[in-house]
Parts: structure tokens; sequence; C-alpha cells
């Protein structure tokens, strides 16, 4: 989560977890997940869960500038329901405002900098 902040960062409100800041996505990017995803996953075939988590995981490693107080990736409790509960939602709400960036949406335009929520 040391990624540097750029012009292009966007914020993201998460409900009961808090307010994060995220890179904006480049092809650079989508390949570092992918790596990140090959890291996770340590050759093995995955499972549906670990589809699921390691793309969440992988995801947010790569794209989160900032995140709340008290959040960190690394040291979220696997045996916690609530763990997962937090990635998805967190997870969620990056693709809902990533959505809203590209045409076509009704909030397409409403995107960007750091300022926009």
């Amino acid at each position: 989560m040391a990624r540097t902040a750029q012009a292009s960062d966007f914020t993201v409100p998460v409900e009961d977890v808090g307010i994060f800041t995220f890179a904006r996505r480049t092809m650079r990017d989508e390949i570092a997940i992918q790596v990140e995803y090959a890291r996770i996953i340590d050759g093995v075939t995955p499972t549906e869960w670990l589809t699921i988590v390691g793309n969440w995981l992988s995801t947010l490693r790569v794209l989160i500038v900032r995140a709340p107080a008290g959040f960190d990736l690394d040291t979220l409790d696997p045996l916690d329901d609530g763990t997962y509960k937090k990635l998805g939602a967190v997870f969620d709400a990056l693709k809902d405002k990533e959505r809203s960036f590209r045409s076509g949406s009704e909030l397409a335009g409403q995107g960007g900098g750091a300022a926009a929520s």
C-alpha cells in the first residue's frame, strides 16, 4: 500500500470501513495485478474461494494509495468472517467507482482527481 499519490487518484468511501484513495487503473496496473495474483496462488490450481479472494487482494494491493487507519491487507484476520465482508465491500466500491469513469455510464465524467468521492 505504498503507492505514490498522483493527480488522477480518486477517493471512495466504504460504509463501515472508511475512505480509501485509489490509483486510476492503467494497463501497467492490470499487469501488476495479474503478477500479484500469481504470487498469491503460488502455482496451485485455485479454488473458487482462492480465485475470488486472490483477485480482491491483488487488485487492492496494487491500486490502494491510502487506506483508512486500521485497514491493513497484511494483518486482516482470515478466521474472522467480517474480514471477507470488508474486503468484498472495498473491492465492490472500487469497481463501482471505476465503472462510473467509463463512457456510457450515467456517472461518467464525475470521476477524476483526488477531490472526487
